[in-house]
């Protein structure tokens, strides 16, 4: 028989048990679905661009002196790059994967390093798959929200946070009374008014702040399990995970309520988890809780964050890399005016036709007819720089080159919006690059169709100008033109390279392979022909051709519009 002495004590000790007990069940329903997950498993869910960029945006604007800049990044579409090689298994893998892609590394080492990682995981079949079961939980649009709450900015707690615990405890105690003293009711529902009117004015406060810290919990017990793992060659990585996962262990229990995601819960569920947080205060108290201990151990989340990141991104790359029908490990050379590939081919084509390039001590010239293949082989050279100084694969047999930054100017057109023409788009990314050569780093200089905005002789004399210049030091410039007048003007700076078609009366082949020397065939007329224009049209088409090739004055030698500055001016 219970006496009047024991009914609060017994009532208190009811009202924290039943507190708890949401994060223990929790906890439980967390190891059954990662049990799940070992069996069957999952496929991250896409997010939208701007979640997946969200932990590169938090690293600051874009410098000049960055690898890549946003004209490079659109004309090189990586985007689409970093879809293909994106194999992650968790959010935070894909959010480092993409910050990796879009600030490459400048450190040769460091990159060999990321790639001695990723060989070492991807010859251990059953280390990887481990790794992939184990970042399951993460895969979720929770889970893309993590960074917020790791690295973005945490509302201020109340000054009267502990009031939500108190009136956490005071309902669920007062409610466990009325069973043996009818007179707790009052209370009880004296209590709830309390409760309800904290709802109201704090809820609205934190409600964009939940999501984000509702896969903390998965996040830790992911530590847990890849720190625990024997992993070659990320023992680094390991160590922060289950040291950071000790520390962080507090936070299961206090972000355990905020767990459940009611948007996706059916009916009844969602209408007991809302009637829980209105009459017992159990979110406001688990957030308060919760951001309280975030503050104290956020170093310790942050560099946990980036280790498991890092570690899905090796896994990644490792799995991508048994995609390829070829790749290698980037070989870094000192700064110099030089660039050796081997069966270069573009990550995004299913069947590339390979081509090599071999340049020292000179910059390339490419010429060929539309749709030879000239903007294509650009990209590749662009995309394959990128990845092997961000991720340490290129889709090659070969790759020397020192470390570059790459910029482009590729497949700009009229900007309705900006209000600006071809060819002031192409001043402007040209203005870039010229500006940039002054940061004392090594470039990549791509350009398609120097100035096709204006008029031929200004633009051949506008282009020669700009690429003599570009030239100089060991900036290399790889430039596609159908103006086989700047081969004469460039002279023996830019070596010649070209792409070639077969015409015959049915059809245009291309073989898409580079050679050396000036292309020698054009196809714009013969196109006119195999897409039915009229056969009167393309004869006066040819004849008109034939007779402006004759009116052509012998070949000319003006004057260098930069003074023949050489090369190795500064």
């Amino acid at each position: 028989m219970l006496t009047s002495a024991w009914i609060i004590p017994l009532g208190i000790a009811v009202g924290v048990l039943v507190s708890l007990a949401p994060s223990r069940i929790a906890r439980l329903r967390m190891s059954q679905r990662i049990a799940r997950g070992l069996k069957v498993p999952q496929r991250v869910v896409d997010v939208d661009p701007a979640q997946l960029a969200s932990y590169d945006m938090r690293q600051g604007p874009y410098a000049s002196g960055d690898v890549l800049d946003e004209r490079t990044w659109e004309d090189l579409d990586l985007d689409a790059v970093f879809g293909r090689i994106d194999r992650c298994a968790s959010q935070p893998g894909r959010q480092l994967l993409y910050h990796m892609l879009r600030r490459p590394s400048l450190d040769g080492v460091t990159v060999l390093a990321f790639d001695a990682s990723v060989e070492t995981m991807r010859r251990d079949p059953a280390a990887l798959a481990r790794v992939r079961h184990a970042l399951i939980p993460l895969a979720t649009r929770q889970a893309a929200r993590l960074e917020t709450s790791l690295f973005g900015a945490l509302p201020a707690r109340p000054a009267l946070w502990w009031v939500f615990p108190l009136l956490t405890v005071l309902s669920v105690s007062l409610l466990a009374l009325i069973v043996v003293w009818p007179l707790a009711l009052i209370g009880w529902i004296g209590v709830c008014i309390a409760t309800m009117i904290a709802q109201m004015l704090y809820r609205p406060r934190v409600r964009e702040f939940v999501p984000a810290m509702q896969a903390l919990p998965d996040f830790i017990d992911v530590s847990r399990a890849l720190g625990a793992m024997a992993l070659p060659g990320l023992a680094d990585e390991c160590a922060v995970l289950r040291e950071g996962a000790a520390r962080l262990r507090g936070l299961e229990s206090t972000t355990g309520w905020l767990r459940f995601d009611n948007s996706v819960a059916n009916e009844l569920a969602g209408s007991l988890y809302e009637y829980g947080n209105l009459l017992f205060a159990l979110d406001l108290t688990a957030f308060v809780l919760t951001t309280t201990r975030l503050q104290a151990v956020r170093e310790t989340a942050q560099a946990m964050y980036r280790a498991l990141g890092r570690i899905d991104a090796m896994h990644s790359i490792a799995t991508w890399r048994d995609t390829l029908p070829a790749w290698t490990a980037p070989v870094f050379t000192s700064p110099g005016k030089a660039l050796h590939c081997e069966s270069l081919v573009h990550p995004l084509l299913e069947a590339g036709v390979p081509n090599s390039l071999h340049v020292h001590d000179t910059s390339v010239l490419v010429t060929g007819s539309n749709m030879s293949g000239k903007s294509t082989f650009l990209r590749a050279l662009g995309v394959n720089a990128v990845l092997a100084q961000a991720v340490g694969t290129v889709c090659a047999s070969t790759w020397n080159a020192p470390v570059l930054h790459v910029r482009t100017s590729i497949g700009q057109g009229d900007s309705l919006l900006d209000g600006k023409s071809l060819y002031m788009a192409e001043i402007d990314a040209v203005k870039r690059m010229l500006d940039e050569k002054a940061g004392g780093a090594q470039h990549l200089f791509l350009l398609d169709e120097l100035f096709r905005g204006t008029n031929t002789p200004e633009r051949v004399a506008a282009g020669y100008a700009t690429l003599a210049w570009l030239d100089r030091g060991d900036d290399v410039v790889v430039v596609a033109t159908h103006d086989l007048e700047l081969s004469r003007l460039l002279g023996a700076r830019f070596e010649a390279y070209h792409f070639r078609e077969q015409v015959t009366d049915e059809s245009l082949a291309f073989d898409f392979r580079i050679r050396p020397g000036l292309s020698s065939t054009r196809n714009a007329i013969a196109l006119l022909r195999l897409s039915g224009f009229p056969a009167g049209l393309v004869a006066e088409a040819n004849a008109t051709l034939t007779a402006r090739e004759a009116e052509v004055p012998a070949e000319r030698s003006p004057r260098d519009p930069v003074g023949a500055t050489p090369r190795s001016a500064p």
